[in-house]
């Protein structure tokens, strides 16, 4: 397999039949080009050099878009923290039971179970939401006690539940809880909804108090905002 290195982007160069043009992959876990079989090595380093600007602001682009829709499918792309990770069934390296883990930017179903299963896709989005939900309380856990000391709160229990319609949640008694989807946003984005909601704990409202309190702790607390109301109902939808 020939490989060229485009800046810090490592490029699979793939020969196919095409004729006199090329296609740029950008997956996850590779960067292709498809080019025509008739193109010498030196055709294409020079192809390349040619179009350096254009191959990495395609790049650099798809990696910042969001995929088009997140499905738990076979092949298909989901988030992690705002990343892009590739989500592959195994159906071949025996387990005891289905069991999900990633392993670089895959996210792997181990599906060969020692007994059938009667709902197997069940228990495989059962576990893909146990595994979002570990990944954000290991994320939440050190963000959650740095915010809550720099706000002056305490929260005293803190949750992670399965909400269709909202971020968070937070009660006068303290309790806070979070979407488990909020690991598939960008960590400042899961910072944000953090904040938003420890400062509840002070103003239970909507207030201009409550606001101003969350832009001290959050300047750029709109380019968050934005980025849930673009993007939000993708992740509530999966």
């Amino acid at each position: 397999m020939q490989t060229l290195q485009l800046d810090t982007e490592t490029i699979e160069v793939v020969k196919t039949t095409r004729r006199g043009s090329i296609a740029l992959k950008v997956e996850p876990d590779r960067i292709a080009l498809m080019v025509p079989k008739q193109f010498s090595d030196a055709t294409i380093e020079s192809l390349i050099e040619n179009e350096r600007d254009w191959l990495l602001q395609q790049i650099r682009q798809h990696q910042a878009e969001m995929p088009k829709r997140l499905l738990l499918k076979n092949g298909h792309e989901l988030l992690l923290f705002g990343e892009k990770i590739l989500f592959k069934e195994d159906h071949h390296t025996p387990v005891k039971t289905l069991s999900v883990a990633l392993d670089g930017a895959h996210l792997m179903a181990y599906m060969k179970t020692a007994r059938a299963l009667k709902d197997p896709q069940a228990t495989q989005r059962k576990k893909v939401v146990q595994f979002f939900s570990e990944q954000l309380q290991t994320y939440l856990e050190p963000r959650l006690q740095m915010f809550a000391e720099q706000i002056g709160v305490q929260p005293t229990e803190v949750t992670i539940r399965n909400y269709k319609s909202r971020w968070g949640s937070c009660y006068t008694d303290g309790r806070v809880q979070f979407n488990w989807r909020l690991a598939m946003a960008p960590k400042a984005v899961v910072d944000y909804v953090i904040q938003h909601e420890l400062c509840h704990l002070i103003h239970p409202n909507h207030s201009a108090d409550y606001w101003a309190l969350v832009a001290r702790h959050c300047p750029d607390f709109d380019t968050h905002k934005q980025w849930l109301k673009d993007n939000g109902a993708a992740l509530i939808a999966f």
